[in-house]
């Protein structure tokens, strides 16, 4: 998020926050995964003599790489997963910078308490 983004923030309505953050929690809603990871392309030969890739470029492969649990691990994507492990990275993205977006609201709001901006949130809290 940007500085400007930040004193954009500070100059819209309660409504207009309260609204915007209803639009990301419903966008947010929607997602159907996420990955956090990047792919990886490349090349290998299988070593087999009679095989094209012997003495050409090689066969086309694709890997996820990820960081979890303090560990980096590096998998296998088959053609045929290509496209929902890069729809998750992309979700993973959109998500994270909507959750970056929904902070700042939430820190707007609270700047505001007493204002009737966040009293909302927090009855439904109560009520659960």
């Amino acid at each position: 998020m940007k500085h400007n983004d930040k004193i954009a923030f500070n100059k819209k309505s309660t409504n207009d926050l309260n609204e915007r953050k209803r639009q990301i929690i419903n966008r947010l809603s929607s997602i159907s995964h996420v990955i956090h990871g990047s792919l990886i392309s490349g090349f290998v030969k299988c070593g087999k003599s009679n095989c094209r890739c012997a003495s050409g470029e090689g066969h086309k492969v694709l890997r996820l790489s990820s960081f979890y649990h303090g560990r980096t691990a590096v998998d296998h994507v088959p053609a045929s997963w290509e496209a929902w492990i890069r729809e998750g990275i992309e979700n993973y993205k959109s998500a994270h910078e909507m959750i970056l977006e929904l902070a700042e609201i939430y820190l707007a709001l609270f700047k505001r308490r007493g204002k009737g901006a966040i009293e909302e949130d927090l009855r439904c809290r109560n009520q659960r």
